[in-house]
């Protein structure tokens, strides 16, 4: 696992020195994060408010994945390692978890 965390941070700020999105699975299921630069502003004041991991995550990931996410019935165990994912997706390196 340590090896594919290692890629994804590689492939992560290599997508935001391009300002292209990254692409992860989880479950099977394909999630696109786009580069940090052009995330919503939204996602800095709420890490800024300190509104909290979900929040922030929700926002990152939008309406439509944040279903697809859900959908899997998730533990909150499930979505320690899905937090994880997106914050290296996005250039955040560990969300903390």
């Amino acid at each position: 696992m340590a090896t594919n965390t290692a890629k994804k941070s590689s492939t992560a700020k290599k997508a935001e020195a391009t300002d292209k999105p990254t692409t992860f699975d989880f479950y099977d299921l394909e999630f696109t994060i786009p580069s940090a630069k052009k995330l919503p502003m939204d996602i800095l004041e709420a890490i800024e408010d300190d509104r909290g991991e979900v929040v922030i995550i929700r926002s990152i990931v939008g309406p439509e994945q944040w279903a697809t996410f859900k959908s899997l019935s998730p533990t909150i165990e499930d979505f320690e390692g899905f937090a994880e994912q997106v914050a290296e997706a996005a250039g955040f390196g560990s969300s903390g978890n």
